[in-house]
């Protein structure tokens, strides 16, 4: 499972860099049409940058999930036996990936039901806005999994 999710993490920060870029490209484009060139501006800039924008947040996330860099209160981990904060750890991570597990499946569904809606500039399916939620989803829950899985081991292994 390891190397599943070090391919995807691959992946996954390589489409954030060009997500970023996208969105520098375009708005950089958009601010550059509104006072310089304003014969060759499009109205369609803004909704792709915050289409770039959505999709770089619910990545980036996943990606911040599993490298364990998403905000945390490590007071109690500073206190607590290791054997006992790890077994609460295992608890929170089940919670996470439950949410995660909703967020895929309620994801994919509200995506369906609203796929026929059209984005005013851009024409394409208004799901695209949405389709970022239960992607990132799948990917948690791959990372928790993987989180999970590396803290039984430590847990039933004694360390």
């Amino acid at each position: 499972m390891k190397q599943i999710n070090d391919v995807t993490e691959r992946m996954i920060r390589g489409f954030l860099i060009a997500i970023l870029i996208g969105i520098l490209l375009v708005c950089f484009y958009q601010v550059a049409t509104r006072f310089v060139f304003v014969s060759y501006a499009f109205a369609w800039t803004e909704e792709m940058a915050r289409l770039l924008y959505l999709w770089g947040c619910f990545l980036g996330t996943a990606v911040l999930l599993r490298q364990k860099r998403l905000i945390r209160v490590d007071i109690i981990s500073n206190v607590l036996p290791k054997s006992l904060f790890r077994a609460i750890e295992i608890i929170m991570l089940l919670s996470m990936l439950g949410f995660s597990l909703v967020l895929v499946v309620k994801g994919f569904e509200f995506c369906n039901s609203i796929s026929q809606d059209r984005l005013t500039l851009l024409g394409h399916p208004r799901s695209w806005f949405w389709l970022p939620v239960p992607v990132a989803g799948v990917f948690a829950c791959m990372y928790i999994l993987e989180q999970i899985l590396d803290d039984l081991g430590e847990l039933f292994a004694g360390s």
